[in-house]
């Protein structure tokens, strides 16, 4: 990266920093501690799902947190585009020709996309130059995890479980490899008691026996979001970074694998009852699950840390097609936001996905660039929400693009790895 480039941009947020001095300190905190950001990233989550929960007194933390936000629903891509793409839009506020993440995979040859491809800095490298941290773990496309301020755990950790050493370049720094893997929790780690939080508990042992591929999907994915959980819990101690950011896969993977059973009417399935009254719940139930995640991860921090919940799509489920994987996503997902900045309880219509990265960078204290072609969202400001949006908007950066990554540490392929990660693609309809 060109150092003066870079420079550029520090001198431009110099300036911003002066310019927002003039401002009370109750008009425009810009101190690091009131500008600290939980971001909570739920994949695939949708109000059509989480509403009737809600009204039925399920997912009480989403509820209490929900009262706590401004919220409503996240306009994705049209026509509907893949995890990996989405969430790389989320966090550089750029389109994806030119963030460079554009697939799971790479041509003809299927090789899983590798970080590598980030073209674009993400919010972690422009928080970086400006001397703020990160913690970031089990996000898309991360591997091999590059040097930022902060932490990134990469999203290979659950792969590879038979290799003798973690793969180079697992995370940033280095030496949290052996940390990260040696919480990993494998599929067949996964106990009868843990299954029976999502199918009847006295059919477990005999669903184990009929139903082998269910059961070994449905153990995967939890076993994935438990490694990724049981990593961030020992990374929130302490409270050291000023962004961190949460990111649960696993709603997303049970609506590709479950959601035929909780509605059975759509698509062209043909489930017998005891099919149903096994998996008909299992949707729901991890949600419910999810919503104790989320619990958890809002007690790491203090009550009044700023908070973001965000979904990349939401789900419409089985289509009649037959079609699958993001073709069963849907246009319209969730965002919550509590903060200062925003009325509690107020409800708006809808943000795009690329408004999200201009008001994560906001809530921090750091203007948006004016080639990000988001806006900093507008809906349910205070008046010291106002003040600090209008001055955000006003003295937007040029760019943030010079402090694209550089490249990283090279990592390894690993064969085996690689059929493992399409293996479970192809399982999820996102390949042939």
């Amino acid at each position: 990266m060109p150092i003066s480039s870079k420079s550029i941009i520090l001198s431009a947020l110099i300036i911003f920093f002066a310019l927002a001095a003039g401002c009370s300190k109750e008009e425009l905190p810009l101190d690091t501690s009131a500008n600290k950001l939980l971001v909570i990233g739920l994949d695939s989550a949708d109000w059509r799902l989480l509403q009737p929960m809600l009204d039925e007194g399920r997912l009480p933390h989403l509820a209490k947190f929900k009262e706590e936000s401004t919220y409503g629903r996240m306009r994705t891509f049209y026509p509907l585009e893949k995890s990996p793409l989405l969430w790389a839009s989320i966090c550089t506020g750029v389109e994806p020709s030119v963030h460079g993440v554009a697939n799971f995979v790479k041509g003809s040859s299927q090789k899983p996309v590798q970080g590598s491809a980030w073209f674009a800095p993400a919010i972690w490298d422009i928080l970086g130059a400006a001397n703020r941290s990160t913690c970031l773990v089990g996000m898309w496309t991360t591997y091999p995890a590059r040097p930022i301020n902060g932490v990134m755990v990469s999203d290979y950790v659950p792969y590879g479980s038979n290799r003798d050493k973690p793969l180079a370049g697992l995370c940033y720094p280095d030496s949290l490899a052996e940390f990260a893997v040696s919480l990993r929790v494998d599929a067949e780690d996964i106990t009868d008691e843990q299954l029976a939080m999502f199918i009847p508990s006295d059919k477990v042992a005999s669903v184990r026996e009929k139903y082998p591929q269910q059961i070994d999907r449905l153990s995967s994915v939890l076993a994935g979001d438990l490694t990724y959980l049981a990593i961030n819990r020992e990374l929130a101690k302490g409270d050291s970074y000023d962004l961190f950011f949460f990111y649960l896969r696993g709603p997303d993977m049970i609506s590709h694998y479950f959601y035929n059973y909780y509605t059975p009417e759509k698509g062209n399935y043909r489930h017998t009852d005891e099919d149903l009254a096994t998996f008909g719940e299992v949707v729901e139930k991890y949600y419910d699950w999810s919503d104790k995640v989320t619990g958890e991860v809002l007690s790491w921090f203090p009550a009044d840390r700023q908070t973001i919940i965000t979904s990349d799509h939401g789900f419409y489920g089985p289509r009649d097609t037959g079609d699958k994987g993001s073709a069963e996503h849907s246009e319209w997902g969730v965002f919550l936001v509590r903060s200062p900045l925003y009325e509690a309880g107020k409800s708006f219509d809808y943000l795009e996905l690329l408004d999200i990265c201009p008001t994560m960078l906001a809530l921090m204290g750091l203007p948006p660039a004016a080639d990000m072609p988001g806006n900093i969202m507008s809906s349910g400001l205070t008046n010291q929400g106002k003040i600090r949006v209008n001055r955000m908007e006003e003295h937007r950066v040029e760019t943030y693009m010079p402090l694209r990554p550089a490249d990283g540490p090279a990592g390894e392929r690993d064969a085996k790895v690689d059929e493992e990660i399409r293996k479970q693609l192809r399982s999820l309809g996102y390949i042939n």
